[in-house]
């Protein structure tokens, strides 16, 4: 005789009860990760923020020094055009006088000197190593920035084509002026007085004019260019200033 083990079938309270268990264990562990996620971009959030303010701070004061240099480089552009000019009227007149040849070398001193723009790279190095404007929230200020490193750069270039107007001038200059005519009053500093009885070493008229028509030329590029360039490059400099002081509040 055989016999039968009855088989118990699954308790379906008991199963049904199994499942919301594990449903809400998948709900607290979805919810967790989730607000981690959350919370860690929105400390992510701050921490970039606070670099973004950091950044906007030590930019300020870049361009605070920026456009002291600016003015600067401004008012020596000014008297080395006044130098230029004066130059160009008395090779053009063809004074060759004593006292008009001293003159030419006391402004030959000045006429062709080197003073590029030199603009502080410090916070837009650092900016664009960590990845350009990716930081700077405001779409205007980075829309600012970007204008302003546009003038720098541009400034700086056309820096480096004046200066090789100046020395192609400055080449031309050493058939013209004897240095032997200088000399030197004071040890220790660079001020020279030019001694008399001095004289040009050429009088060739069209050397004199070829060396007038290149002073000529790089007067022009510092008057009706550089200077322009420089008052457009200050007036984007405080304008970003000022926008910079109203987003960040920084001194």
């Amino acid at each position: 005789m055989e016999v039968h083990h009855p088989h118990h079938a699954p308790n379906g309270a008991h199963l049904k009860k199994k499942f919301k268990e594990y449903i809400f264990e998948f709900l607290m562990l979805f919810l967790a990760v989730t607000l981690g996620f959350f919370a860690e971009n929105k400390r992510e959030f701050f921490v970039e923020r606070e670099r973004e303010h950091q950044y906007m701070q030590s930019f300020y004061e870049d361009l605070k020094r920026d456009t002291a240099e600016l003015n600067a480089v401004r008012r020596t552009y000014i008297k080395q055009i006044g130098r230029l000019d004066t130059t160009v009227n008395y090779i053009f007149e063809g004074k060759n006088d004593t006292v008009s040849i001293a003159k030419l070398y006391e402004l030959n001193l000045g006429t062709l000197g080197s003073r590029g723009v030199r603009l502080i790279e410090r916070t837009t190095a650092q900016l664009k190593n960590a990845g350009g404007l990716r930081l700077v929230e405001n779409s205007k200020i980075s829309d600012q920035i970007a204008v302003y490193w546009h003038y720098a750069s541009y400034i700086q270039a056309y820096g480096e084509s004046t200066e090789e107007l100046k020395i192609r001038a400055r080449e031309k200059s050493y058939s013209i002026f004897n240095n032997n005519f200088y000399q030197n009053q004071e040890r220790g500093n660079n001020k020279y007085k030019v001694k008399p009885g001095s004289k040009l070493m050429t009088n060739d008229k069209n050397t004199l004019i070829e060396f007038a028509n290149r002073l000529t030329h790089i007067k022009n590029a510092l008057n009706n260019v550089s200077i322009v360039l420089l008052d457009s490059t200050e007036k984007v400099a405080i304008d970003l200033m000022a926008a910079l002081k109203q987003e960040y509040h920084v001194k």
